[in-house]
């Protein structure tokens, strides 16, 4: 084999092109040969069987029209006697090919062409006796004889011709059977070319259109300024081996010529690994934003100064007021004392809760939040601080304005790419082909959940219609914690 393959890389492309449409022309004309003898075979055989036909029913209608001249010969008729003979003629011509040949005719063929043979002797020699009577009454007699015997030959031959179609039916079911089998020999030979075929044109591809194909691509990528390419396979030794291992040396020698655009090329590199550290520090300034937010009020001062006002309304006995402090201690305890950047879904739900327990306050009946979440995802762990800001801005941007306030829901679940979150408000909505109005409320934005979401490999969606309503959709690291 390894043999074979160092031959055929050795063949010029004329020589393995004219192989191949050898191969495959003595193929195809080897199909055709074999279905030409095979339509020959079977016409020769019903030849055969339509011959037999012809010469049985060719003496049954020379021996039928003999009785009818013979009639006219017996009333008489003028010119009978002439016709009778010609007809006698045709009859014998007829018998002729009806002689029994005990090597070809079948027993029971063989026997009922004896019994013609035999009787039509008999009938011609009292035929000769008829040909000589002159009288009138003997005459008539004899004319009975002949048509008694006539009508045992006519049976002979109809038995005859029955055997013989008998024997021609299990004759055409045999060439149906032997064509069948021909055709499935015919296919499985085609499906056998067709294989052939198919591996000719897989050699031919990778002999030839593959080695063309791959010189024309390095040709582009040399024209395009690439230098760069592996050096093409040399996989014959024929006119494209010779044209790919010169084109081979064509591109070593310009590659030895541009140093110069190496270096530039090196300098490139350097540019790029710089970029690299500029996106690096963008986002360490993306998680410094975040945390400037929280040092811009001094948590000791504050927590002090609420748990003093909250002691206060306690020994006043305001309660409510006392609530309100309290988590709003706990809000800003929560924001601003925490380094801590990932948080479980639950400490976030339970900052949420107090957000919301203040805005219930303020707003009253105008406005009102519902919040669902499945107890199984608390444990989850979540960016620190992403919910609330999405509730304000629902609240400042989606309900103040209407004059009949609005409904907040916020729910969490398991999705099919990961935790989801959503705040829905049924508020005036907004256009979100067109970019959102800035305002001077300052509040951990949008951009900013945004930006932190996809650091830690989740994702921040809104969807808005105007009059309808505004929905927020967080993914928590598509499918997986962040």
């Amino acid at each position: 084999m390894e043999h074979i393959r160092q031959l055929w890389c050795r063949m010029s492309i004329r020589l393995k092109c004219m192989l191949l449409m050898g191969t495959l022309l003595a193929a195809l004309w080897f199909l055709v040969v074999a279905a030409m003898l095979q339509l020959q075979s079977f016409s020769r055989k019903s030849d055969v069987i339509m011959n037999e036909y012809i010469d049985i029913t060719g003496f049954m209608d020379a021996f039928s029209a003999e009785n009818v001249c013979l009639e006219a010969y017996i009333r008489p008729i003028l010119d009978a006697e002439a016709s009778y003979q010609k007809a006698i003629a045709a009859t014998d011509r007829c018998l002729e090919k009806l002689r029994p040949d005990w090597q070809m005719d079948q027993p029971e063929e063989y026997a009922l062409k004896r019994a013609i043979c035999n009787a039509m002797e008999h009938y011609r020699n009292s035929q000769a006796i008829l040909l000589q009577i002159n009288d009138q009454d003997l005459l008539i007699d004899e004319y009975l004889s002949l048509k008694t015997q006539a009508a045992y030959i006519d049976g002979y031959t109809r038995d005859l011709l029955h055997g013989r179609m008998v024997q021609g039916g299990e004759q055409w079911n045999q060439i149906a059977a032997a064509n069948d089998h021909s055709i499935q020999r015919f296919a499985g030979f085609l499906l056998v070319v067709t294989i052939l075929t198919v591996l000719a044109l897989l050699l031919f591809t990778r002999s030839i259109l593959q080695p063309l194909t791959d010189l024309g691509r390095a040709a582009d990528a040399i024209s395009t300024g690439c230098y760069d390419a592996p050096p093409l396979d040399i996989r014959s030794m024929d006119e494209l081996g010779r044209t790919a291992r010169s084109f081979n040396q064509m591109q070593l020698e310009i590659r030895s010529t541009i140093d110069s655009m190496e270096k530039q090329a090196e300098m490139e590199k350097h540019l790029l690994e710089k970029e690299v550290e500029a996106v690096q520090m963008q986002r360490r300034l993306q998680e410094g934003r975040f945390a400037q937010l929280q040092s811009q009020i001094n948590p000791h001062f504050l927590f002090n100064t609420l748990n003093t006002i909250a002691a206060l309304a306690r020994e006043e006995k305001a309660p409510l007021s006392e609530n309100l402090i309290m988590r709003l201690s706990s809000f800003f305890r929560y924001s601003l004392e925490s380094d801590e950047k990932l948080v479980p879904l639950e400490r976030e739900l339970r900052l949420l809760q107090d957000y919301i327990e203040l805005q219930e306050t303020r707003y009253g009946d105008r406005i009102t939040m519902e919040v669902t979440a499945d107890p199984a995802l608390g444990d989850v762990i979540v960016p620190k601080f992403i919910l609330q800001p999405l509730v304000e801005n629902a609240i400042l941007h989606g309900l103040r304005s209407c004059p009949g306030g609005g409904h907040i829901r916020v729910r969490a679940w398991q999705g099919r790419r990961g935790v989801t979150l959503t705040v829905t408000d049924n508020g005036c909505g907004f256009d979100s082909s067109r970019p959102p109005v800035k305002t001077r409320h300052k509040s951990v934005g949008l951009d900013n959940i945004r930006e932190r979401m996809e650091l830690s490999g989740g994702r921040l969606d809104v969807f808005s219609i105007p009059g309808i309503g505004t929905t927020a959709r967080i993914i928590i690291g598509e499918g997986k914690q962040p």
